[in-house]
């Protein structure tokens, strides 16, 4: 019964990662056992109007997870969950937009600090959006005891199966959108200032020419690689929107592959640099290129692969039954 494994997939992302294998296999039986009595007495499958009847009963999936949580005070737990996913949301969002922020900030050629001083705001900016939505949610959770908002939902609104569980936490989504952003902003940065790369060294080697030309192209990168973990983040289930933005990814990273490969200068001597160890210069340059040349190869394998999985094999279609948790 599809209906039925999409309410319990539902009431599955909401709890806490430790219960939710007992609880949902304890909540699948349950429901389970009243579809068999109730098919016993009418002698025939449930129609998905009395499906939809039977799941109205338990409630709406975020009331049922929140009777699995500890006592919660200032919000009240039958919009507990609502009031946790939207303060979640909002804050990645607003880290999401301060990190585009720092990059817009670096790709000007500013410094590291002006750039990387917005994210370090980022913590005052957390605590305003946590004051703002706990005081918007204290005067929902009055409002709702009189428009009864829960008790309007209808279960065939619920999101569709997913195959598999995705494969990365929020916080492990979150922590790779900061890092990202930092790591984005200093190598946008460091291609204007490349003390910031080399440092001292720079006096003695520097990059070609070719970086620069490519700029706009490391911006976009950068750009796609935040959305790629907001995504993730906001939307870990949506297995073919984070596989398609990571085709994206793949696809600029080859784009920028392809001319640093077909560039013959990635590295040049400085005027501090005796002439002897030009040479030098030289062999890396050429290792460099072999390094780019697997680089293109690693890429288009991995690129090939998603294809397969998640559009030609249909890994990202597929449902299964929740209840056999």
């Amino acid at each position: 019964m599809e209906l039925i494994d999409r309410y319990l997939q539902s009431v599955k992302w909401m709890l806490p990662r430790k219960q939710r294998d007992d609880v949902i296999r304890e909540l699948s039986d349950e429901i389970l056992s009243q579809v068999e009595e109730k098919e016993t007495v009418l002698g025939r499958p449930l129609t998905e109007d009395e499906q939809v009847a039977l799941l109205k009963q338990l409630g709406h999936p975020m009331l049922l997870a929140s009777r699995y949580r500890k006592q919660r005070y200032l919000i009240d737990p039958t919009i507990f969950e609502i009031y946790w996913m939207v303060l979640r949301l909002v804050l990645i969002v607003t880290l999401f937009g301060m990190s585009l922020g720092a990059v817009a900030v670096a790709a000007t050629g500013q410094g590291l600090g002006e750039a990387l001083g917005i994210l370090a705001r980022y913590p005052f900016a957390a605590l305003s959006v946590f004051a703002w939505v706990t005081l918007v949610f204290v005067v929902l959770d009055i409002v709702q005891v009189k428009c009864d908002f829960f008790g309007k939902w209808d279960p065939r609104t619920l999101p569709k199966l997913t195959k598999k569980e995705p494969k990365h936490s929020m916080s492990e989504s979150v922590a790779a959108l900061a890092l990202g952003a930092i790591f984005g902003v200093w190598w946008l940065v460091g291609l204007k200032h490349q003390f910031l790369i080399f440092g001292p060294g720079v006096a003695a080697v520097h990059f070609g020419a070719v970086w620069q030309t490519l700029y706009p192209l490391f911006v976009v990168l950068v750009m796609v690689d935040l959305v790629r973990h907001t995504i993730d983040a906001l939307r870990p289930g949506w297995e073919k929107g984070r596989v398609a933005f990571l085709l994206f990814f793949r696809a600029m990273n080859l784009l920028a592959l392809y001319f640093l490969f077909n560039a013959s200068d990635l590295l040049v001597a400085g005027d501090s640099l005796p002439t002897q160890l030009h040479p030098v210069i030289k062999n890396l340059n050429q290792a460099i290129h072999i390094g780019l040349a697997v680089a293109v190869i690693v890429t288009v394998a991995q690129a090939a692969r998603d294809v397969y999985r998640y559009f030609l094999r249909g890994d990202g279609n597929g449902q299964r039954a929740i209840v056999s948790l």
